[in-house]
C-alpha cells in the first residue's frame, strides 16, 4: 500500500491563547518536524482504515503525523535513503524481473524521549528482542497487532507511538529463530524475514537500519492498560481456529459465522495475515466471548 502519493499536506492551526507562553511554545509536531495530518486527507484516510481493520475499537487513534524533513538530518536522512533505494535497485538490475528494491511500509514502536533523536539522527541501536539476531524488527503494513502488541505503554494513560517507515527489502533471505545473525549473510541478500510468503516481521540488519529505513509518518495510540496481555492471552496457540469456530457456532448466528470462516479462509490463502484474522474475529464476537470459549473448551484441543 502507498501512502506517499498525496502531494498536499495538510496541518492543523493551533487555536488562539491568551497565554503569551502558550503562543511561543511549540506545538508536539512542529517540536518534532511533524506535520498533524486531517481526515481527508489520502494517506491519513488509508492509515486510519488500516489501524481501525486492525485494532477495531478497543484502540484510540488520537493522531496521524507526517515526516516534513525540515532540518539538515531529517533531509540528509531522505537522500540516503533515495541512493540506497537507487543502489539496491542497480545491483538487481540482472536478476529475473528486473532491478526491484521491493520498498515497503513497515511499523515500528519508539518512545516519546528518543523521538526526536530518531527521526532527526536514525536509530542509535537495534530494537528487538534478539530473537532474529542483531537489527530492527518492523512488522508488515497489515500487521499493525505485532508491533503494537510489543510495545511498552509510554505512561499510564496507554499512549503508544508507532512509527510507518519506508523499508527497502530488496532480496530478502529466511532468517531462522534462535539467529544470532547481525549481517546478510551473503552480498545478494539486503534484509532478512521471518517467512518469505507470509512475513510478520522484516529484519533490517544493524549495519542497513539507517540507510533502508525511513520514517514517514507517526501514529499516535491510546491503549488499553492490559492490551499487551489480553492480545497475547487470545493467541493462544493451543486452540486451533477450526475448533474455535465450531465452539463460537454455539454463541453465534450463522451469518457472522460465515463470515469468520471467510476471514479464515483468507488467511490460509495468505490474502491477510495471522494476526489481521485474529482482529478481525475479536471485532466481530468480542474479547469477552473469546476468553469464555478459550477456557471453557481449550484444555480438550490437543496440540
Amino acid at each position: 500500500m502507498d501512502y506517499s502519493e498525496q502531494e498536499e499536506r495538510s496541518t492543523i492551526s493551533e487555536s488562539g491563547s491568551s497565554n503569551s507562553y502558550d503562543q511561543q511554545r511549540p506545538s508536539f509536531a512542529d517540536e518534532h518536524g511533524l506535520m498533524e495530518l486531517l481526515e481527508g486527507d489520502r494517506a491519513y484516510d488509508l492509515i486510519y482504515r488500516n489501524c481501525k481493520s486492525a485494532l477495531g475499537d478497543q484502540c484510540e487513534l488520537l493522531s496521524i503525523l507526517r515526516n516534513g524533513f525540515g532540518n539538515v538530518g531529517s533531509r540528509a536522512k531522505l537522500k540516503a535513503f533515495q541512493v540506497f533505494q537507487e543502489a539496491v535497485e542497480m545491483k538487481h538490475a540482472g536478476e529475473e524481473g528486473g532491478g526491484k528494491a521491493r520498498v515497503k511500509y513497515g511499523w515500528c514502536a519508539v518512545k516519546k524521549t528518543e523521538l526526536k533523536s530518531v527521526l532527526e539522527y536514525g536509530f542509535s541501536q537495534p530494537r528487538n528482542d534478539g530473537c532474529y539476531g542483531r537489527g530492527l524488527y518492523l512488522s508488515p503494513d497489515n500487521a499493525l497487532l505485532e508491533c503494537l502488541k510489543d510495545s511498552a505503554a509510554e505512561s499510564e494513560d496507554g499512549m503508544r507511538f508507532l512509527l510507518l517507515c519506508r523499508v527497502i527489502l530488496g532480496k530478502s533471505e529466511v532468517v531462522p529463530r534462535g539467529s544470532t545473525q547481525s549481517c546478510p549473510s551473503s552480498p545478494e541478500f539486503d534484509s532478512g524475514v521471518d517467512d518469505l510468503a507470509s512475513p510478520s516481521k522484516y529484519i533490517v540488519w544493524s549495519t542497513h537500519m539507517n540507510t533502508h529505513v525511513l520514517p514517514e509518518f507517526l501514529v499516535c495510540i491510546k491503549a488499553p492498560f492490559n492490551f499487551n496481555r489480553s492480545v497475547k492471552r487470545l493467541r493462544s496457540p493451543w486452540m486451533a481456529f477450526p475448533v474455535l469456530i465450531k465452539a463460537l457456532s454455539k454463541f453465534l448466528p450463522p451469518t457472522q459465522i460465515l463470515i469468520i470462516q471467510k476471514h479464515y479462509k483468507d488467511q490460509q490463502s495468505r490474502r491477510i495475515s495471522r494476526s489481521e484474522l485474529i482482529q478481525r474475529v475479536r471485532h466481530i464476537t468480542g474479547d469477552k466471548l473469546l476468553v469464555h470459549i478459550i477456557k471453557a473448551f481449550g484444555h480438550k484441543v490437543q496440540h
